[in-house]
C-alpha cells in the first residue's frame, strides 16, 4: 500500500513510478511525502498518529529540493510510537517548490528539468532495494543536519508558517481554482467571491503554484518568486487523493 501526501505533484509522481516498479499487493507500506523544513510535514505527523501500525512495516520515501537533515529519526519514532516498524528510508531529489522565505525560490527551468530526469533512476533503484527485504538508510542529510531538524524544524511551524499571511492580490479574477484544489479544504470564497484562508492548513502551497493568474501570496515573501507545478499534476493528485 502507498501512501501519499503531494502539493505540486512531485511526491505523487514518485508514488506512482514506485507503484508501477514494486509488484501487487506489496506486502509492506510505503509513504511518500515532502520534507518540510527538514522534517516531516505536520499533516503527515498528524495523520499517522491516530492510526494503529502494529506490526506492519512502513518504508519512508521523501522527496526534497536539495537535503532532508534527520528526517529519518523523526520518522522512526514517529512509527513506532505507534506500534510499527521503520523499514527503509529513502530521500528523491526533486524541483524546488518553497518560496515563502526571502532566499528560497523555484528552481531555473533547466535545474528542475535535470532533478525530474535523475529522478527517474533514482525511484527505480528505491524499488530494487525496497523488494531486495534489506533495511536501508539513504537521504540526503546535507550540512547541519541536526540543527536543521531538532531546532529549525519546530521553530519554522511555531513562529514561520502563518495561514493568515495567505492572500490574494488584486490580480486575483475570483475563478475559485485555489479554493476547489486545496487538499484540506482549507480555502472558501468571500463575500467578492475571492479566496479567504482559515487555520487548517497544510502549507503545501497548491494554492500558490496553481495559480494562474499568479495572484495567491504569502504575506511579501513570493513577490516575483517562482510557479512550478509537476507537468503531470492534473491526473497524479487525482490519482493518489491526499488523506490529510
Amino acid at each position: 500500500m502507498i501512501h501519499c501526501f503531494s502539493g505540486m505533484g512531485n511526491s505523487a509522481a514518485v508514488a506512482n513510478r514506485l507503484e508501477l516498479k514494486l509488484p501487487p499487493n506489496y506486502p509492506a507500506e510505503i509513504w511518500v511525502f515532502p520534507v518540510y523544513s527538514w522534517g516531516v510535514p505536520p499533516v503527515v505527523v498528524k495523520h499517522i498518529e491516530q492510526l494503529d501500525l502494529s506490526g506492519k512495516v512502513c518504508h519512508m520515501v521523501c522527496t526534497c529540493g536539495d537535503d532532508t537533515g534527520n528526517i529519518d529519526r523523526q520518522w522512526r519514532r514517529l512509527v513506532e510510537s505507534r506500534e510499527g516498524s521503520a523499514g527503509s528510508i529513502f530521500s528523491v531529489r526533486m524541483p524546488n517548490t518553497y518560496v515563502c522565505l526571502p532566499f528560497m525560490d523555484v528552481d531555473s527551468r533547466p535545474v528542475a528539468d535535470r532533478k525530474l530526469r535523475d529522478a527517474a533512476d533514482r525511484v527505480d533503484n528505491i524499488a530494487r532495494s525496497i523488494m531486495s527485504g534489506e533495511i536501508v538508510t539513504d537521504i540526503r542529510r546535507g550540512a547541519l543536519p541536526a540543527l536543521k531538524s531538532a531546532v529549525i524544524y519546530p521553530a519554522f511551524f511555531r513562529y514561520l508558517m502563518k495561514a493568515s499571511k495567505f492572500h490574494s492580490t488584486a490580480a486575483c479574477l475570483a475563478c475559485g481554482r485555489c479554493i476547489a484544489l486545496c487538499p484540506n479544504k482549507n480555502i472558501s470564497a468571500g463575500p467578492d467571491g475571492r479566496p479567504q484562508w482559515t487555520e487548517n492548513c497544510a502549507f503545501c502551497l497548491r494554492c500558490y503554484h496553481s495559480c494562474k493568474a499568479h495572484a495567491v501570496a504569502y504575506g511579501s515573501q513570493t513577490r516575483k518568486k517562482g510557479q512550478f507545478l509537476h507537468p503531470d499534476f492534473q491526473w497524479l493528485i487525482k490519482k493518489f487523493e491526499n488523506f490529510c
